[in-house]
Formats: C-alpha cells, structure tokens, sequence
C-alpha cells in the first residue's frame, strides 16, 4: 500500500472516531467511560464480572471510543424497582443513579409505560420459554399432560410456575418441584431426579452446560398463556436522548456485524433475534 494509501486510511478512521466521540453526551467523552449495570449472580450474562451482558456492554462502549465501567446490583422485586435505583433515583444505600445504561430490561410496550423516568430501546435478542425434557422419561412431548405423572421442575415465582401449578385445573401440581434458581433445577434434571425444567432458553442452556445436549430443549403447546417470548435491551435515563440514540446506534452496528449472535455461540447459548415488534413481557421477565 502507498503512502499516500496508508495517510488516506488513518486520516479516515481518525474521522470515524471523532465522528463517534462526538455523539455521546459531554459528560461521557470527559470521563471516558460508559457506566454500564448488569445484574449480579445472573450466568450466562453476568457473574463474576464476566457474560454476556458484561461482553455486551463493553462492546458497546468501545463502539462509542470509551471504555466500560462495568458495576452489578441484586434484582429488586420487581424491574420497575431496578429501573428506578440504577437509572433515575439511586437506592438508599448509594443515593445517586447507579450508572449511564442498564442491561437486559424487558423491551415492553407496558413497563415503558409504567415507567416513564426511563427510556426503554435496542433489543439485543429475544427470550422464550421452553421445556428441557431427559428424552428416556419423555421420548415426546406434545403438551403438558404428561406432567401428571412425571416431574417438572421451576424457578419459584415466575409465569411458567404460575402457568404450571395453574393449568389443567391444578393437575400437575403434585409434581411440580420449585427451585430457588435455573442452576439448581438444572442440576436437579442432570441427576434425574425430575424429567424436565421450564424456563426461559439462555437461563436452561446455561444451567446445564456441557450436559444441553443430552436433553431435548424446545417450546410446547401452552394454551391460555399468552406470554411466551419477549425482547430484552438497553434502559437510559428518559432526559438523556443523546445517550440512548448513541447506544441504539451502536447496537445496530453490533447487530449487523454478528457479534452479538458470536457472544452467545461462544459459550454455548442459542441466539434468537429480537422481534422489535411492540409485546408484553411476563411480571418479572429480566429476573431469573
């Protein structure tokens, strides 16, 4: 390549930079770093200061030419609570707003609504619920009958939970079992002692590792419930619009280049594409 090539292409990705560097907000390009929340003991997307979320995160301050500061809290009851203590108001334990931009918030036309001190945008991927089954117990499973005799396990106080000890007129309830969490059901199916767990995708794929794919993994035939898949994104501040175009920008160029979908293949996730289409999320989607 020439010099006046090599002259050509560093005075172009010099532009590019500046270019990036001058759409974020003032007080971001001062400090030079994004502060990004996730939440914590949340695998695959965050624990132990790695996952998915963390990955996400930091490629997204990259794409804006600063650097991540990557800070966790615990799920409250509920996502308005998380909403409001790591975005708008701060938690009475550390008063002020906890960082720029949330992960993994339920992309709902509802939660917007409800929650109008925040901006809800840039799906990353979609999340559904399915049924992970030891084929041996169950070599098929069309709907949930089947659970009238045999074990399922459940994350306690979730949709599905309520779905399962609800649906066919309390039938299954004998045999639902309740976990505290998606790794302790998995561990449970892994040792048979249930023959399947429900639950959202990643949370399933993540709790039984290596082990997925000795099991089947799919949705089933749930009737009366309408909710069985929903986006997840990003959540800014509602008065920072110069933040939230900046990092809805950034995720499109993240979307388009496969590093997303690359972030989940890496360890072992399947990737499902957000639907951006406007839905309802279950009570509590974000919280596993």
């Amino acid at each position: 390549m020439s010099i006046e090539r090599l002259c050509c292409a560093a005075l172009l990705m010099a532009s590019w930079a500046l270019a990036a560097s001058a759409d974020i907000p003032e007080e971001i390009r001062q400090k030079g770093r994004l502060r990004v929340a996730v939440y914590r003991e949340f695998p695959p997307f965050s624990e132990e200061e790695k996952g998915i979320d963390v990955d996400i995160g930091s490629a997204l301050a990259a794409k804006l030419g600063v650097k991540a500061e990557i800070t966790t809290f615990r799920e409250g009851e509920q996502v308005d609570d998380d909403l409001r203590n790591v975005l708008w108001k701060g938690h009475y334990l550390w008063q002020a707003a906890l960082a720029d931009v949330m992960m993994h918030v339920p992309v709902d036309r509802r939660l917007a609504e409800k929650n109008e001190k925040v901006r809800i945008f840039a799906p990353y991927y979609a999340e559904r619920l399915v049924v992970a089954r030891n084929r041996n117990r169950i070599p098929n499973l069309v709907t949930l009958e089947v659970f009238t005799s045999e074990k399922i396990g459940v994350v306690s106080q979730t949709v599905e939970d309520g779905y399962l000890w609800n649906s066919f007129g309390g039938a299954l309830r004998p045999n639902v079992v309740h976990f505290g969490g998606s790794q302790a059901a998995a561990a449970a199916l892994r040792k048979n002692e249930i023959a399947a767990i429900m639950g959202p995708q990643t949370f399933l794929e993540a709790g039984l590792g290596e082990d997925a794919t000795r099991f089947s993994i799919a949705p089933v035939a749930t009737p009366g419930l309408s909710i069985t898949g929903w986006d997840i994104g990003l959540a800014v501040k509602a008065d920072r619009p110069e933040l939230a175009a900046a990092l809805d920008g950034a995720m499109t160029e993240l979307r388009r280049e496969g590093a997303i979908q690359a972030l989940f293949v890496k360890r072992g996730i399947s990737y499902l594409p957000p639907r951006e289409l406007p839905g309802s999320a279950p009570k509590g989607a974000a919280a596993r």
